[in-house]
C-alpha cells in the first residue's frame, strides 16, 4: 500500500487516526473530510466561549467530528464481531457520526441558545442540499441514497432505531468524544472515564432494538462516565465565567438587533448573512454556510467603532475579554428573582449604564442522565444493563449512584453584572437568603 493511499489524522485524544482511501468507505469518509463544508468546522470553537475561561479550549468542530467518526469505527470493529449487518450499515453510521454537527453556527451552542435555531436541522439541510457534502453521497455507488439515509439518522427515523442511538443517546459516540476532549482542551481532568473498557462492554440487543452494557465492569465504566458528564456540565459548561460570558454576548447581539431594526440609527457594518440570520428571516443553504466564528468576530471588531455607544462598549468588552460578573441565586422564587434583578439595575443605572444590556438572569439546568419518561417533549434512550446473570434492566434500577444521580436537582439560578458595580454588590447580597 503506497502511503499515498493512506490519511493520518494526528488527534490529541484518539492518536493517529488512520483512514485507508483504497477502501470504498473510508475513501468516503476522506472525501467527505475534504468538502468545503465540513472544513468550514475548522472556523467553529467546538466549545463557544469557553476560552474566556479555560485559555487552552481553542479546538474545533472540526477534530471533535473527525473523533467522532473515529470512535464510531472502533465500536463498529467490535460489534462486527456480533454479526455481518454492521459491514453493511458501516458507511451510514461513519458518514452519520461524521456529519452530525456540520449545521453548527458561529460559537456552537452559543448562538444556538441565543437565537434559538437548531444545528441538527441545518445538519439535515445541509446533508440534502445542493452541497458538495451530498455531491460525494451521491457519488458513493456501494450505497443508493446514502444522504437521505443519514438525514433520517439524525433525526432518529432510521430502523433499526440502534443506529442513530449510536451517533445520538445517552451512550453515543458523540458524548465519548467530546467528554474526553473538552476535558483535555480546558486542561481538567474532569471529563476522563475508561472510553475503551465502555466500547467492548457494549453489544446489540437486535429483539429490542437496542444496545445494552454486559457485565459488571462494563457497568462500572458507564457510572464512571455518567459522573464525568456531571463533573464537565458543573465545573466547566456551565462556569459562572462561561455564563457571564454568554450573556455579554447575547445582549451584544440584543443591542444589535435593536440598532438594526432602527432606521435612524444604521449599523456601521454588517453583510447580508449575517443580518438575515440575526433578525430571524429564512437563509439558504449557502447563506447559513458564510457564518462561522471568523466571520461574526469580524463583525464583531467593527462593531466595537460603532457610532452605537452601547453597541460599541459591549463589543470591545467581548473582544477584550472585560466579561459580565455572575453570582448564584441560591433556592430561587420568581419574586426573589426579580427583586434582585431590580435592584441590580437600580445599581447599574446609578452608574450610568443601560441595564436593559448590563443586567440578566441566566439559567442553567441539565440532567447528566435521565431514565425514559414517555410524557417529556423529547423522551430519552435508557441505558440498558445486563447483569452477569442474564437480567437486563435500565440503569438507574440496579445502581443506587445513578439512582440518585436522576433524582438530583441540577437547576441553577445567576445575576449577571457589569464589573463597574461589583463594589455594590453587597446590597444584592443581602437580598440573598443564606443557605
Amino acid at each position: 500500500m503506497r502511503p499515498a493511499d493512506k490519511r493520518t489524522y494526528l488527534d490529541p485524544i484518539h492518536q493517529d487516526i488512520v483512514l485507508d482511501k483504497g477502501k470504498p468507505v473510508e475513501r468516503l469518509i476522506v472525501d467527505l473530510i475534504d468538502t468545503k463544508e465540513f472544513q468550514r468546522l475548522r472556523r467553529i470553537h467546538q466549545l463557544g466561549v469557553t476560552n474566556f475561561t479555560f485559555q487552552g479550549a481553542e479546538g474545533s468542530r472540526f477534530c471533535h467530528s473527525v473523533g467522532v467518526m473515529h470512535v464510531a469505527s472502533k465500536l463498529i470493529e467490535h460489534l462486527e464481531d456480533k454479526g455481518e449487518e454492521m459491514r453493511d450499515l458501516r458507511a451510514l453510521i461513519l458518514a452519520s457520526a461524521l456529519l452530525h454537527d456540520v449545521g453548527h453556527g458561529p460559537y456552537s451552542h452559543v448562538t444556538e441558545q441565543i437565537l434559538g435555531y437548531d444545528h441538527e436541522d441545518w445538519s439535515c439541510r445541509i446533508i440534502s442540499g445542493d452541497t458538495e457534502i451530498h455531491a460525494v453521497l451521491d457519488k458513493f455507488s456501494e450505497q443508493e441514497d446514502l444522504a437521505d439515509q443519514i438525514v433520517k439518522v439524525l433525526k432518529k427515523n432510521f430502523e433499526p432505531h440502534w443506529v442513530s442511538h449510536i451517533v445520538s443517546s445517552q451512550l453515543d459516540c458523540d458524548r465519548f468524544d467530546y467528554l474526553l476532549r473538552d476535558s483535555y482542551m480546558t486542561g481538567t481532568k474532569y471529563g476522563l472515564f475508561a472510553l475503551q473498557r465502555i466500547l467492548r462492554s457494549l453489544e446489540l440487543d437486535h429483539e429490542n432494538d437496542r444496545m445494552v452494557v454486559v457485565g459488571e465492569k462494563g457497568q462500572i465504566a458507564v457510572e464512571d462516565y455518567l459522573f464525568a458528564r456531571s463533573s464537565m456540565y458543573s465545573q466547566v459548561y456551565y462556569h459562572r465565567k462561561n455564563l457571564a460570558a454568554r450573556a455579554l454576548l447575547s445582549n451584544l447581539i440584543k443591542r444589535f438587533k435593536k440598532v438594526l431594526s432602527d432606521r435612524s440609527d444604521r449599523v456601521c457594518f454588517v453583510d447580508e448573512s449575517t443580518s438575515k440570520w440575526f433578525r430571524g428571516e429564512r437563509l439558504s443553504v449557502h447563506e447559513y454556510l458564510h457564518l462561522d466564528d471568523v466571520q461574526l468576530t469580524y463583525h464583531i471588531k467593527r462593531w466595537s467603532e460603532d457610532p452605537d455607544p452601547i453597541l460599541s462598549d459591549l463589543s470591545s468588552r467581548f473582544l477584550d475579554r472585560r466579561l459580565f460578573k455572575a453570582i448564584r441565586i441560591p433556592s430561587p422564587s420568581d419574586m426573589l428573582v426579580n427583586d434582585i434583578l431590580k435592584e441590580a439595575k437600580r445599581l447599574v443605572a446609578d452608574h450610568g449604564l443601560d441595564p436593559e444590556y448590563y443586567t440578566g438572569i441566566e439559567s442553567t439546568g441539565f440532567r447528566p442522565y435521565d431514565y425514559y419518561r414517555p410524557s417529556d417533549a423529547h423522551p430519552q434512550t435508557n441505558i440498558m444493563v445486563r447483569t452477569e446473570g442474564g437480567r437486563t434492566t435500565e440503569l438507574s434500577k440496579v445502581s443506587l449512584a445513578i439512582e440518585a444521580l436522576v433524582k438530583g436537582n441540577y437547576e441553577s439560578t445567576w445575576l449577571v453584572f457589569p464589573d463597574e458595580i461589583s463594589g455594590k454588590i453587597a446590597v444584592i447580597k443581602e437580598l440573598i437568603p443564606a443557605h
